[in-house]
């Protein structure tokens, strides 16, 4: 082997070894700031979610009703079960807040009211005095306290404040419990390993839920012996994670995970809180960059092309950072250009409210001048109400410098600017949608006017047309009545005059002939009379338990003679004997009706045939029809229309006076039955009558 090119060997051998450390601390260097970097966004995210509860103990601790409901213990006044309504007051704060639980302690810390009071786990009865959560609210300070739930067993972020009475004592705590498990879920399916530790180095929150509970570093006896007070975390031991000897320092740690193997854990304070936030690593990931740099510095000793790659590399990400830096610069400016733009006024207010920026739209909306401020939003926006921020769109009127007042639509909504609070305030000018709603309602006003009047000529013209159709109704009746009497009476007055001059000629047998015929038309007027006052008069409509079968009985019987005579075939189907509650004497006379109208409608008709139906309705349960079906001439839709009218019949002249349907349909109302009918022309008539069935419930309280 030349000597040159075992020096060459020699060398390279002698430069691996010593720039393998070197080598490996800068590439825990290089992850290190990628971590705080990825830290960052982790804690902003943790930040948040505790920021959005952080008021809320303060704010229930000055709330009337909270204070008068720990007050009317201190007077002696046993709570009711559960706390009503004061834990149903903070179940609602708490389902509307997003929290995990609230509850009320006395100076005790006997917990009085809860948000979780109907549940198996309720806190209400239990005493946590012993938690320094407690203990920090009740000397004044606010509490802030890791750990998991005494009672639940679930592990949340307990914040809490003392409530004070008039008199400036403190009577009781709030807690707030949030739940962070969500966040921890979401640290999970961004793939990266967070952990966060408390003071002691104890981990309570991870990305992967075997960490917990575990520590960085041993821990004192002192610290065991809080621990198992206090059983912040439980009563489970707390387990320290192995160091590994090598690749330590003050910036970050090594530990041998088991099947994890080694990690590289970097840790970065939260503000604020007594907590660090770690990301870690494989170390495995860090040796294998160092490898492959060394690998990268032997290709180098293998020639300059390998040099120029990686400088032409080099230079190309300094072009893309420098690019990158550009587009960001271009993007702020589209975004301030956006902003300055838009047809909405914009404020931008620190955590005081005070103003940071403010939009040309919001300048020109409260008419400021370019040097014009203002100490408040409230100088601006009358009523404000910053406490309810990022609870959506408020209504308020706009104060311009010149005093002018005008409609507005605000949003407040926080928002996290590095490690600061901020709002982003949003100003709608909606003086023309107001106009417009206030026309919208005055046309509204004015149509309803319209419509009642327009209702009331409606029913003034329903009530003259009802009159106007009673009047016809009466005039037809009073025609059809006059109709009915002027043939009678005019034959009377032929058959008077005919007996006088056959009486002067001495024919008394034609007399005899006259004085019969007189009497048929006297019998014809008495009849025409005795069924109008059925028809007018004031029937007897008393009601008993009766059947159904009876009376069809006494009706077939009534008119069997004509039946026989006429040569009609009655055919019956009454399966069961049904009980209904009606007049026997009313329920016959219209079955006797409705039988002698199917004669009358059989009258020459061959083969003449009546059917007699007594049926239990599917379609309406509970009721009972019973029909009577001839096989006559039937009737078209204009006769069926004008059926149940007063003397209005088929029959020829003479053979009736239309008043028997008339009649029928008038008695079976007076009795609360439906009379109904249907017909075919050439196939015949069917009228319906039904009524409802009596129970042998009902029978039995009327006996």
């Amino acid at each position: 082997m030349p000597f040159w090119l075992f020096v060459g060997l020699f060398s390279l051998a002698l430069a691996l070894f010593f720039t393998h450390p070197w080598l490996m601390r800068y590439e825990i260097n290089q992850a290190k700031a990628d971590s705080l970097q990825r830290l960052g966004a982790y804690k902003t995210s943790l930040l948040a979610t505790i920021d959005r509860h952080l008021y809320l103990p303060r704010v229930l601790a000055s709330d009337p009703r909270i204070v008068n409901s720990l007050g009317s213990l201190e007077e002696g006044e046993a709570p009711s079960p559960g706390g009503f309504p004061t834990s149903r007051l903070l179940e609602q704060i708490n389902r509307k807040a997003g929290s995990d639980e609230i509850f009320l302690m006395d100076p005790d810390g006997t917990t009085h009211y809860s948000s979780n009071y109907t549940t198996e786990d309720s806190f209400v009865g239990m005493n946590y005095g012993f938690r320094p959560y407690f203990r920090d609210a009740l000397a004044g300070a606010p509490g802030f306290y890791f750990a998991v739930g005494a009672t639940s067993g679930i592990p949340g972020l307990f914040l809490s404040a003392p409530v004070y009475a008039e008199s400036g004592k403190t009577q009781g705590v709030i807690v707030v419990k949030i739940d962070l498990r969500k966040l921890e879920q979401s640290w999970k399916a961004s793939g990266d390993a967070v952990w966060v530790t408390d003071k002691r180095g104890i981990i309570f929150l991870a990305s992967s839920a075997k960490w917990h509970y575990t520590t960085l570093q041993p821990l004192s006896d002192e610290v065991k012996s809080e621990l198992a007070e206090t059983r912040q975390y439980g009563n489970g031991p707390i387990t320290p994670l192995k160091r590994v000897t090598e690749w330590q320092s003050d910036d970050w740690s090594t530990l041998d995970l088991n099947a994890d193997g080694p990690q590289l854990v970097f840790g970065s304070s939260i503000p604020g809180y007594p907590w660090q936030m770690h990301h870690r690593m494989p170390l495995a990931e860090v040796q294998t960059q160092v490898q492959w740099k060394q690998s990268m510095t032997v290709l180098l000793y293998a020639g300059l092309a390998v040099g120029s790659l990686f400088y032409r590399e080099r230079r190309r990400r300094t072009h893309a950072q420098n690019a990158l830096a550009r587009l960001t610069a271009e993007r702020e400016s589209h975004q301030r250009a956006i902003i300055q733009n838009t047809d909405v006024g914009l404020l931008n207010l620190d955590d005081r409210f005070r103003p940071l920026y403010l939009n040309e739209r919001a300048r020109r909306l409260f008419r400021l001048g370019s040097d014009d401020t203002f100490s408040d939003p409230s100088e601006l926006i009358q009523p404000w109400h910053p406490e309810e921020a990022g609870n959506g769109s408020s209504r308020a009127e706009g104060v311009s410098s010149d005093g002018n007042r005008f409609p507005i639509l605000y949003t407040l909504n926080p928002i996290r600017v590095g490690e600061h609070n901020e709002f982003i305030l949003t100003v709608q000018d909606v003086t023309e949608l107001t106009a417009a709603q206030q026309a919208l309602q005055e046309a509204n006003r004015v149509l309803e006017h319209r419509v009642q009047e327009r209702t009331r000529d409606l029913e003034e013209a329903q009530a003259e047309l009802a009159q106007n159709q009673k009047l016809a109704a009466l005039g037809r009746m009073s025609a059809a009545i006059a109709h009915e009497i002027n043939q009678p009476i005019t034959a009377l007055s032929n058959f008077v005059a005919s007996s006088q001059m056959l009486l002067a000629r001495n024919k008394i047998e034609s007399v005899n002939e006259n004085f019969l015929k007189i009497e048929g038309l006297v019998a014809r007027l008495s009849k025409l009379s005795r069924q109008l006052r059925i028809f007018s008069g004031k029937r007897n409509t008393g009601s008993a338990f009766v059947s159904l079968q009876a009376p069809v009985h006494y009706a077939l019987e009534l008119l069997g003679q004509r039946l026989a005579s006429e040569q009609v075939e009655c055919h019956q189907s009454l399966p069961c004997d049904y009980q209904v509650r009606a007049n026997a004497m009313v329920l016959e006379q219209i079955i006797v009706n409705l039988l002698t109208n199917a004669v009358d409608a059989l009258d020459g008709q061959a083969d003449a045939r009546i059917d007699i139906r007594l049926i239990e309705l599917e379609t309406s349960p509970g009721k009972v029809s019973l029909s009577i079906e001839d096989n006559g001439p039937g009737m078209g839709d204009e006769q069926l229309s004008h059926v149940f009218e007063p003397f209005f019949t088929t029959k020829p002249m003479g053979k009736g006076l239309g008043l028997g349907l008339a009649i029928s349909y008038s008695l079976a109302c007076d009795i609360g039955a439906e009379l109904t009918v249907s017909s075919r022309p050439g196939k015949g008539t069917c009228f319906s009558l039904i009524l409802p069935i009596a129970s042998a419930e009902k029978r039995e309280n009327h006996s």
